[in-house]
């Protein structure tokens, strides 16, 4: 059985977020600047098929003394021909030799049919959700869904479906692949789906981008699984009980009206959640303070190449920020 390494790229700020899911898989996993190099039986498959984290994967070919890279990457070219995807990176003296093994963007899942003004990156919207600890077992709430990412996010992780399940990759063009071990990672990832076992609630105040949410839902096979709601945030009804709210509310800069406003609605909901854990997605403009409560735990990310933080609030997590 032959073990591969990969590296696979994510957002900066989730590195550590991916190398955990990356384990989950079945991998050795250590989290490094950009992503998380990994290895293990299938490992490419694992993480092309089963990363909902990862924006790209690439096998590693060659990691040593830089004088050997030149020798390693001859031999790529003869092993995947001349215009393969290589990639070659020197660094004091030490090199790597890697392929791009997923082709497409990973991001990319395919259910994506229009997007919103200011559309969030399916890979960064699955990483809120698996750093606050989401796993599909108890109630999700976004309210200010936009285009829906954060809800077929957790759609998708509820209902344990691989976020590359339908696609193909690169990886599976090249001359060695093996087909049968492949289709074993598809059926592996496969038989751990179920229905998803708590709510999933979605509402926007904007009735144009919910139905762009809709459509996307029925795009992705999820909508069965989301309620969809036209509601304004500080008056949405909750699921019953307890669990997750992840939202990605305006920030003021590619949606500049209503910021402030949206915020104020997001602290209005938050009060009436008792219990409730939240992640909150802003950028670090001090926007956060609006909410009147002091963060748990604050994770640094970039979205879209802007500087953004992940907001994490506990159930009891209280007390105004000055």
């Amino acid at each position: 059985m032959t073990l591969e390494r990969i590296f696979a790229a994510c957002a900066p700020g989730l590195e550590p977020v991916l190398a955990r899911e990356l384990a989950a898989l079945g991998l050795d996993a250590r989290a490094t600047p950009g992503g998380a190099e990994a290895s293990g039986s299938d490992a490419v498959a694992l993480a092309c098929v089963g990363s909902r984290v990862a924006d790209a994967v690439g096998l590693r070919l060659f990691a040593g003394p830089a004088g050997g890279a030149d020798a390693a990457l001859a031999a790529a070219r003869r092993r995947f021909g001349a215009r393969a995807p290589l990639a070659i990176r020197r660094d004091q003296g030490e090199a790597t030799v890697s392929i791009d093994a997923a082709g497409e963007p990973l991001y990319r899942r395919g259910w994506r049919a229009r997007v919103g003004a200011a559309p969030l990156r399916e890979s960064l919207a699955a990483g809120m959700l698996l750093a606050a600890g989401y796993e599909g077992s108890s109630a999700f709430l976004d309210p200010m869904c936009g285009s829906g990412t954060l809800a077929l996010e957790a759609a998708e992780i509820a209902a344990r479906r691989a976020p590359g399940r339908g696609r193909r990759f690169a990886f599976e063009t090249w001359p060695d692949h093996d087909a049968r071990r492949t289709a074993a990672v598809r059926a592996r990832l496969a038989a751990r789906e179920r229905e998803p076992p708590a709510p999933i609630h979605a509402s926007d105040r904007n009735a144009g981008v919910l139905r762009i949410a809709q459509k996307n839902a029925l795009a992705g096979a999820l909508a069965p699984f989301i309620r969809f709601e036209r509601r304004d945030a500080a008056l949405v009804e909750p699921p019953p009980g307890s669990g997750l709210l992840a939202v990605n509310p305006p920030y003021g800069v590619r949606l500049p009206e209503g910021a402030a406003s949206a915020w104020r609605s997001l602290a209005t909901l938050l009060e009436r959640l008792p219990g409730w854990t939240a992640v909150v997605l802003g950028p670090d403009r001090g926007l956060e303070r609006l909410l009147g409560r002091t963060p748990a735990h604050i994770l640094r990310v970039r979205n879209g190449g802007l500087a953004c933080q992940l907001l994490f609030f506990g159930g009891t997590d209280r007390g105004a920020q000055d």
